[in-house]
């Protein structure tokens, strides 16, 4: 199990640069856990004992308040980091992280993270610029959620997932109660969401999309590359001729 570990510690991109040396402590306070699908891997409010590094499967990271209501700020898919803001300041987790499917994670000590920070400044560097990225994330979740109805917000996902496939028809990634979680919505909204996209040339059966007219779906919903898109894409195509 070592070797598997110092290999996946050796392929993290955060890690790329970092001495030997923090490699190798990294690698002594390091585990690879699985968890079923539903398992709550961590609670809100607890102390970050690891660092998590999503490997396979996707968690939600979600907020609960006292009256029990559940929002998900965020959903990692692999390779991401989670609860790294809480590892860097020892302080409690502010979001609880459930496993929405089977999942594969390679847990680090919190301890060993903070101490290779302090004496690596390439690790700092790059864990710095996960956070950064993790927090332009959540900013784009924000302005989605505040800058555009329902409707809009799932034509832009499937305008999202038609470039990423190339198509016109592509099957939805995850099932449509996750996308409604993803879009802050609800399964019920999702569901007038795409009836109010019917007259726009969108179809739907099961997980199955077709978009008769993407130009159509484009000009109602208008999607935003500073919105829909990570850090690692650059542009949605151009209208089609």
């Amino acid at each position: 199990m070592n070797g598997e570990i110092s290999s996946r510690l050796g392929s993290l991109a955060p890690l790329t640069g970092v001495s030997r040396e923090t490699l190798c402590n990294l690698t002594r306070g390091a585990s690879i856990r699985r968890y079923p699908a539903g398992t709550q891997i961590a609670e809100q409010g607890a102390a970050p004992e690891f660092l998590n590094v999503l490997l396979e499967g996707s968690v939600e990271l979600i907020g609960k308040g006292r009256d029990e209501r559940e929002s998900v700020v965020r959903c990692c898919e692999p390779i991401d980091f989670f609860f790294l803001a809480a590892v860097l300041t020892d302080m409690p987790c502010l979001l609880g992280a459930l496993a929405v499917e089977p999942v594969k994670v390679l847990t680090i000590s919190s301890q060993t993270v903070r101490e290779g920070v302090a004496s690596d400044h390439r690790l700092a560097l790059n864990l710095m610029g996960v956070q950064a990225r993790q927090f332009r994330s959540i900013v784009r979740r924000v302005k989605n959620l505040n800058l555009r109805t329902a409707t809009e917000r799932l034509g832009c996902y499937l305008m999202l997932q038609r470039e990423r496939t190339g198509s016109i028809a592509f099957a939805l990634p995850v099932p449509k109660r996750q996308i409604a979680v993803r879009l802050g919505m609800t399964p019920e909204s999702v569901s007038r969401a795409f009836a109010s996209l019917r007259e726009y040339g969108v179809s739907v059966s099961g997980r199955e999309v077709v978009l008769r007219d993407p130009d159509l779906v484009r000009a109602r919903c208008v999607p935003d590359p500073l919105i829909d898109l990570d850090d690692r894409e650059r542009s949605f195509p151009e209208a089609d001729t």
